[in-house]
């Protein structure tokens, strides 16, 4: 039974459970595709658009069903999906199975009031940092935007070493393609992803901090409106990341990977990092970073914005069955096995990752509190304070993309205008103007 999976840390623990799963089934499972979402999405609309068209929920006759039986997918994906996604109804996911979810993560894979998709996990950025260099300058964890951007600065021009631990590690990615600044002798102050989806993220949640008013960037029908105001004053606190320093020159190279290595390596103070990166991260921290007495690192949820308010860009990852399925029942089978408790709490406790079952969350906040009572050092300390951190931010803070169709195609067609702005290639006005048209003519 053909299925496609994206890879990486977020995927890793998946992959090692399957041979469980032919054990208890009998039903072999065939992996085909390795990506990350971005390439799985692209990949999916050509393997489905001969056979589906780009919206048409009826089939083309001339054309063979792709061989595909469970996918993985994304609540920002689905919904341009939607059409060759087959809708879980209650013969298939009961409502009694429902119930077992978190009610806010079941509610966000529904498109058009139908359940498409099955929550695996929540993504939502909390701030990581190290505590010992901002007291060591005399520095404050930012509680604003404007804070963070002075202190990051700050740490910047103060030109802290970097440990010699993390001076001499070496990663598996290749080193061409690490930007340069990782590889300087002193700290950087703050990074984020400044390409592809990963820029579009940060800009979404900073203007999600800069509205004054609900509908700024989408109306309550999910249209773009992009209101030039807000977008300019966005790009320019971008603009002026780069310009004091606060955060590297080549930061239009790093992606989620490069941004964890950083931080995760001592070579950055400052980071918005995912929940499943978080195992990875712990194990280079304990390596390169706690091993020496002094480096204290801490978390925190969002600093707020303009407007007083946190705004984090969440997502979560899921699992649908196409309506081309040939093997439904195994692929219902799968998709359940994928999802279920003992997964999720794996999942989560090796990796990291914020599980969308409600039993999971519950015990993952009971076992993580009594390590901390029970052990009590920095790690544990870290794990309580990041999932108390996590928690509020995925009750309070989740800042949710639209259920829009074209939404994966604004993205991509909107971060380089906000990648020319942040490196002076554009003035913030300029990509502005260009991106409130592009956004309106996408509907």
């Amino acid at each position: 039974m053909p299925s496609r999976y994206s890879g990486g840390p977020q995927y890793d623990r998946l992959y090692e459970r399957l041979a469980l799963f032919e054990q208890e089934t009998g039903t072999r499972v065939e992996i085909v595709f390795k990506g990350s979402h971005p390439e799985l999405n692209d990949y999916l609309s050509r393997t489905f658009e001969p056979y589906y068209g780009s919206s048409s929920i009826e089939p083309v006759p001339q054309c063979s069903p792709p061989d595909l039986d469970l996918i993985s997918t994304h609540i920002k994906y689905a919904p341009s999906q939607s059409h060759f996604l087959q809708e879980l109804d209650t013969t298939m996911v009961p409502d009694s199975q429902r119930e077992e979810f978190l009610e806010s993560a079941l509610e966000a894979c529904k498109v058009q009031g139908g359940l498409m998709q099955l929550p695996r996990m929540v993504d939502s950025r909390v701030l990581f940092y190290r505590a010992d260099i901002l007291q060591q300058l005399g520095l404050q964890p930012p509680q604003t935007w404007r804070d963070l951007l002075y202190t990051a600065s700050m740490i910047h021009k103060a030109a802290v070493p970097i440990l010699p631990s993390a001076m001499t590690t070496t990663t598996t990615r290749d080193a061409a393609s690490a930007p340069l600044s990782a590889n300087k002798g002193t700290v950087q102050g703050y990074v984020f992803p400044g390409k592809l989806s990963g820029l579009f993220g940060t800009f979404y949640e900073l203007a999600m901090m800069e509205m004054q008013h609900p509908e700024a960037l989408f109306d309550h029908q999910d249209r773009p409106v992009f209101e030039e105001p807000v977008l300019v004053a966005v790009l320019e606190y971008m603009r002026e990341l780069v310009v004091s320093g606060a955060v590297p020159q080549e930061l239009e190279d790093c992606y989620f990977d490069q941004v964890s290595d950083m931080f995760a390596e001592g070579r950055v103070a400052i980071v918005a990092d995912w929940p499943s990166y978080y195992g990875e991260m712990k194990r280079r921290l304990k390596e390169k970073i706690l091993s020496s007495a002094s480096p204290v690192v801490k978390v925190m949820r969002y600093p707020v914005g303009q407007n007083g308010k946190r705004s984090a860009y969440s997502g979560m990852h899921t699992f649908a069955i196409p309506k081309s399925c040939r093997y439904p029942q195994e692929a219902l089978k799968l998709l359940k096995f994928l999802v279920r408790d003992d997964q999720q709490w794996i999942e989560a406790s090796e990796s990291g990752s914020f599980p969308t079952k409600k039993a999971v969350l519950n015990r993952l906040s009971e076992e993580t509190e009594k390590r901390r009572e029970g052990e009590a050092d920095a790690l544990a300390v870290l794990d309580s304070e990041r999932l108390r951190c996590l928690r509020q931010t995925v009750e309070e803070d989740m800042a949710m993309f639209p259920h829009l169709r074209s939404y994966p195609e604004l993205e991509d067609a909107l971060y380089p205008m906000i990648q020319d702005a942040m490196m002076g290639r554009r003035t913030p006005k300029e990509a502005a103007q260009l991106m409130r048209a592009t956004a309106l003519q996408s509907v």
